[in-house]
């Protein structure tokens, strides 16, 4: 299919872009005859509009002649309805039909007119949403204002935009009072005249949740929705990608019912499908400190019907062995406060360093604001080492805090993205550790992309520790440079 230029453009370069066109197909297909509907007259814009409401334009060469010349007279029908609908009353349509015997063209003159403009326009919100900034702000995005060129489309999305609004919000009893437009042909002028009665504004109802696997309780505290206050759609929103963010469930289905008249409440009806309980990840690599590693992991998403969760996860390598044991559960909010405790045994034996630890931990996860996370933790470790000529064991009671940002575009694979992460930890040997520092550690991450096939990655690490004898620091409290993270 393909559309000439307007009138207004001059006629070798109209001949110009068929003959290039019809060039170019017939380079690519030899024989292969190109079924075509040509419109002139009006602008680019507004010919794209017409032809898409033109039946004919969706025809084939292959097309029987009887169906192509019916659709051929029902066109300037369609053109002029087009037309009416951007303002255009007193259009003019000539045409001209060539069948061939392997295809046909046909082609269409408009003389558009001059265009019917807005002359009175009366938008009225009225009801207890009279006031609520959303209903004036769809109001006031229409911009229909005495002296535009009459467009029934934005009329229409203005209506759309107010019913769009009034089932949002929980306006369950509005309509229209008054929804018309007056067009007068003649007088080149059209008047408008929309009342919208937003009646009463509807509250939540009972929140029905039909799920038989976790605690009751726990999926009440995702819950921001309380019976009796103002409906939002975007509330249900909220509540349902908190509850898919959660990996509890395989299906969550928030779905508001039939809203009662009598009480003016809308009650909600959350379906829930349990997910997968166990998630088993393993992969390997190389890594130049390390040299060959595996690593097995086992997640246990629903341990019991308090949410908590216990994972095991293990890592094998020539230099670095370990496994750890994590249990954590939700607490208070689940969506923002996790507590965690976690134990593991980690063996490294590398040019520089050897020692066997084993440490035990509790943590308190907290998200802070949209953005940052907080870790609020308490490690004991016990550390048998050897650094050069020196032997010894440390036991260390750290107790600390960190601060993490992420942002990203996808958290998967981001194409742009950062990450900032401080910490602060200490030990002192008046509250049981065998030695007393202080350390702190900050990093950034930085991603962009800059084409399809290359991204940039920085990273930047500063550490500092204070101590008084550093001889004492086992080899899990110092920094070493080397490997694929360095």
């Amino acid at each position: 299919m393909r559309q000439s230029g307007s009138q207004n453009l001059p006629v070798f370069r109209k001949a110009t872009y068929r003959i290039l066109g019809l060039s170019l197909l017939v380079a690519a297909c030899p024989g292969l005859a190109w079924a075509a509907v040509e419109l002139e007259g009006v602008e680019a814009e507004l010919a794209s509009a017409v032809l898409n409401a033109v039946s004919l334009n969706r025809e084939v060469c292959e097309a029987p002649s009887w169906r192509v010349d019916a659709q051929f007279r029902r066109t300037p029908r369609e053109i002029r309805s087009a037309l009416e609908a951007n303002g255009f009353y007193s259009s003019r349509i000539t045409s001209d039909l060539e069948l061939a015997a392997d295809c046909w063209v046909a082609r269409f003159r408009v003389e558009p007119g001059e265009p019917v403009r807005l002359r009175n326009v009366r938008a009225a919100v009225t009801g207890e949403g009279e006031t609520d900034a959303d209903f004036a702000g769809a109001v006031l995005a229409a911009s229909l204002e005495p002296g535009q060129q009459l467009n029934h489309a934005r009329y229409e999305q203005l209506k759309s935009d107010l019913l769009n609004v009034s089932r949002r919000k929980g306006y369950a009893a509005a309509e229209f009072n008054e929804n018309r437009i007056d067009v007068f042909p003649a007088e080149r002028a059209a008047d408008i005249v929309l009342t919208f009665d937003t009646g009463p504004r509807y509250a939540f109802g009972e929140i029905i949740i039909n799920q038989d696997m976790l605690d009751p309780e726990l999926l009440t505290r995702y819950l921001d929705i309380e019976p009796g206050t103002p409906f939002d759609r975007a509330a249900l929103s909220d509540l349902y990608n908190d509850l898919i963010d959660s990996e509890y469930f395989s299906l969550v289905n928030v779905q508001p019912l039939a809203a009662n008249a009598e009480t003016r409440r809308i009650p909600v009806q959350v379906d829930l499908a349990p997910g997968n309980r166990l998630v088993l990840s393993y992969g390997g690599g190389f890594a130049t400190d390390t040299g060959p590693r595996f690593r097995v992991s086992r997640l246990n998403r629903r341990l019991n019907d308090r949410g908590a969760q216990l994972s095991f996860s293990t890592e094998l390598s020539p230099v670095l062995s370990e496994f750890l044991v994590t249990y954590r559960f939700p607490y208070g909010d689940p969506r923002e406060e996790w507590i965690s405790f976690d134990s593991g045994i980690k063996r490294e034996d590398s040019d520089s360093t050897r020692s066997d630890s084993l440490e035990f931990g509790a943590r308190r996860i907290i998200k802070r604001g949209s953005d940052w996370q907080q870790t609020q933790f308490l490690d004991l470790l016990v550390e048998d080492f050897e650094i050069a000529d020196t032997r010894d064991r440390t036991t260390l009671l750290q107790p600390g805090t960190s601060w993490m940002r992420l942002r990203a575009d996808n958290t998967i694979r981001p194409d742009r993205g950062d990450r900032l992460y401080f910490e602060v930890s200490a030990a002192s040997d008046e509250l049981g550790s065998d030695t007393s520092f202080i350390q702190t550690v900050a990093e950034s991450r930085w991603i962009r992309t800059v084409s399809p096939r290359a991204r940039i990655l920085a990273r930047i690490r500063a550490a500092a520790t204070w101590n008084r004898d550093f001889d004492e620091l086992p080899p899990s409290a110092r920094y070493f440079a080397g490997g694929d993270n360095s």
